[in-house]
């Protein structure tokens, strides 16, 4: 500010005001976003998002060329897992 203000004082205490009114809503602000339920929030939203960008195509169809490899993977890690647990019940009974 210069010192050649010719503000009347209502006019500096209506801006002290108004500037305490944006400074209250930035802070608001910054603890809504920083609050843990809200950072979860948007990271279930950008992890839903990118999971459907990358198994649907642009018109909303399923991309079976990605989705089947990782149901093949995921039922395979399944039967490991069984097959382990057979084992380990056989070895003890």
């Amino acid at each position: 500010m210069s010192t050649s203000d010719n503000r009347s004082p209502q006019q500096i205490e209506s801006d002290i005001v108004a500037a305490r009114t944006r400074l209250a809503s930035t802070v608001d602000q910054l603890a809504y976003r920083v609050q843990p339920r809200t950072i979860v929030s948007r990271q279930v939203e950008t992890t839903r998002t990118s999971l459907f960008n990358a198994t649907h195509t642009g018109d909303g169809s399923l991309r079976l060329d990605v989705i089947a490899p990782v149901a093949a993977a995921v039922g395979g890690v399944l039967l490991m897992a069984i097959a382990v647990r057979r084992r380990r019940r056989r070895r003890r009974g």
